[in-house]
């Protein structure tokens, strides 16, 4: 795959979905179903599915501006250690989120995603 296409399929994830706030371009981005690796287990998932979770997850952060601190991308998977930070429109205050994650791009499209979010650790530089 080209890597050019893996980096500009995750840019417009973390800027569309994260920075924006845009759910709906879950359609153009993800695939469906979608595979999802997390502490909680392993799942298959709807785009409608993930589209809902990812409200609930945009409550505890809005409006995150993500920088990727480290990538490597690698045939159709990208590995990434991003830092997002944000305000919790729970709290209202500042909220920083380090994610490791690896995603794997299919047709242009984010298929599966193994992911690990660190809450309140910064680990930039």
């Amino acid at each position: 795959m080209d890597e050019d296409v893996v980096r500009s399929v995750m840019q417009d994830w973390w800027d569309r979905v994260w920075r924006d706030g845009d759910v709906d371009a879950v359609d153009e981005l993800v695939t469906d179903p979608y595979t999802r690796h997390t502490r909680s287990g392993n799942e298959v998932i709807s785009r409608a599915e993930y589209k809902k979770r990812l409200v609930q997850f945009q409550r505890v952060l809005r409006g995150a501006v993500t920088s990727v601190d480290d990538e490597v991308v690698v045939g159709d998977k990208i590995w990434q250690r991003a830092t997002s930070r944000g305000v919790s429109l729970e709290t209202g205050e500042r909220a920083v989120f380090t994610w490791m994650v690896i995603h794997r791009i299919e047709d242009g499209r984010i298929a599966e995603s193994w992911v690990a979010t660190i809450p309140d650790v910064e680990w930039t530089g």
